[in-house]
């Protein structure tokens, strides 16, 4: 989402992409964009003034019925904080950081004037927002990934390890992907690093979507066979990592929240009754009683 904050991390962006050889396409300029994991990933995460929800849902829509109105290329995915700090969360998927670095771009010199204006207004709405881009790690990710288009919640779940362990840190995540990958095939997550943003040490977001909460007790209820199918030795070795090179491991869940998204057709025709909900109808006012009494 194309927040101040946002723009000035994309303007270094577009300078390191623009030493990458070739240019990729606006696939979502298409309506092609990839309901699985994106190989480049933004995220804004924004907390509220008290009292500013109205204000700030005003302006969300306000900001997508510009982007639409002007032909934008931004899509991005709304969710709101189940647990943790109240926040919303913004997710949006690039191919690459070039194609990042185009669309906003793009819609910069289009809407500039528009965006920039809705910008100063949503600033006022928000005590704080933190942006940061991720690159997808497909080696240590469910190689059947899922269709975030028909997906309802997401737990994003923040690894921070000690600077100078991440070569250590994949080793180990590959035998907690064997391990799950043997207990639940179907067992869907992606892992991302973080590769610009404000972390102070080697960060990882693993991003497990669900259809249900049904979903994550099944997960849980799975832990077992997770940790019977870990001979003694690697389970010894990856307890003995995150004690001595973890920072610090948060999760949260979140739910989608469609008035606060913007996206292609690719995702809303998969379930348009989500997607597209209709307006409440207005409750009929009740007519005056006018019997005599």
């Amino acid at each position: 989402m194309s927040h101040p904050g946002a723009r000035n991390l994309v303007v270094w962006a577009a300078v390191m992409a623009a030493a990458m050889p070739g240019a990729t396409a606006f696939a979502q300029q298409q309506n092609l964009v990839p309901s699985g994991p994106a190989p480049v990933l933004m995220t804004v995460s924004e907390t509220l003034q008290p009292g500013a929800e109205a204000a700030h849902a005003k302006l969300e829509a306000d900001y997508a019925a510009a982007l639409d109105a002007g032909k934008g290329n931004q899509f991005y995915l709304g969710m709101g904080a189940i647990t943790g700090t109240p926040q919303i969360m913004f997710l949006s998927g690039y191919a690459s950081l070039q194609e990042m670095a185009d669309v906003h771009d793009q819609d910069e010199t289009t809407l500039g004037e528009t965006l920039a204006n809705l910008d100063e207004q949503h600033s006022a709405t928000l005590t704080g927002m933190d942006t940061a881009i991720w690159r997808l790690r497909p080696d240590l990710s469910n190689p059947n990934p899922a269709n975030l288009a028909t997906m309802r919640y997401i737990d994003l779940i923040h690894i921070h390890v000690k600077l100078g362990h991440s070569a250590e840190f994949a080793d180990i995540f590959k035998t907690y992907k064997e391990g799950w990958m043997k207990a639940d095939p179907n067992f869907h997550f992606s892992l991302y690093q973080q590769v610009l943003g404000a972390a102070k040490d080697d960060s990882y977001m693993l991003v497990i979507s669900v259809k249900s909460l049904a979903d994550l007790d099944k997960h849980y209820a799975l832990v077992p066979a997770y940790r019977t199918s870990l001979d003694e030795a690697a389970r010894k070795r990856m307890l003995d990592f995150e004690s001595a090179n973890y920072d610090g491991i948060e999760s949260n869940l979140f739910v989608f929240t469609p008035s606060m998204s913007r996206l292609p057709q690719s995702w809303r025709k998969q379930d348009p009754d989500f997607w597209n909900p209709k307006p409440s109808a207005p409750v009929p006012a009740k007519k005056a009683d006018t019997t005599k009494k």
